[in-house]
């Protein structure tokens, strides 16, 4: 029996976790093939940092230029990779979009991969996002975020802003 999606139910979250990590175009193939499921409501990649300059030993502070650290486009947006992606967090709407998000990994993903539902990114705000992002007021205790889907996608111990592509959002007239 399909049912419709009522604003009660709580979105599916899903680990896409590849048996290896993936090369930039490989990373932007995958992820371009999950942005144009229908449903999916945020994605998040994880995986091993490329940083920019030598952090110890001798060559302290000396330039990195790590072949993997490449600009990808996804979904209209391009951004450059800062880590080689290993693991793909997706919040989808419905079960459908879920399996739609299995096939698309099938076809992008020339090798197995782990295919994990639970839950991965936060939903609620927590104390730290407070201090982040601040009350809108004192009688509305709501977090002042201009898209909730940006909750738990940044890391609130980074020296500096993390980048977040926002794709397929409509401006509200």
């Amino acid at each position: 029996m399909d049912k419709a999606a009522s604003p009660t139910d709580k979105p599916i979250q899903v680990r896409i976790f590849p048996a290896r990590l993936l090369q930039p175009a490989t990373a932007e193939k995958v992820l371009n093939e999950i942005d144009r499921v229908e449903g999916v409501i945020r994605m998040l990649i994880n995986g091993k940092n490329l940083p920019r300059k030598v952090t110890c030993g001798p060559g302290t502070g000396a330039d990195v230029n790590h072949p993997e650290r490449k600009v990808i486009h996804v979904g209209g947006c391009a951004f450059e990779l800062h880590i080689i992606v290993g693991e793909i967090l997706v919040e989808v709407e419905d079960e459908k979009a879920l399996d739609c998000v299995k096939d698309a990994c099938e076809r992008a993903l020339p090798f197995a991969f782990e295919f994990k539902r639970g839950h991965f990114i936060k939903r609620r705000p927590t104390l730290t996002d407070y201090g982040k992002y601040g009350f809108r007021s004192k009688t509305d205790e709501s977090i002042n975020l201009e898209d909730e889907r940006m909750l738990g996608l940044t890391d609130p111990h980074a020296k500096k802003d993390c980048d977040i592509c926002v794709i397929g959002t409509e401006q509200e007239k």
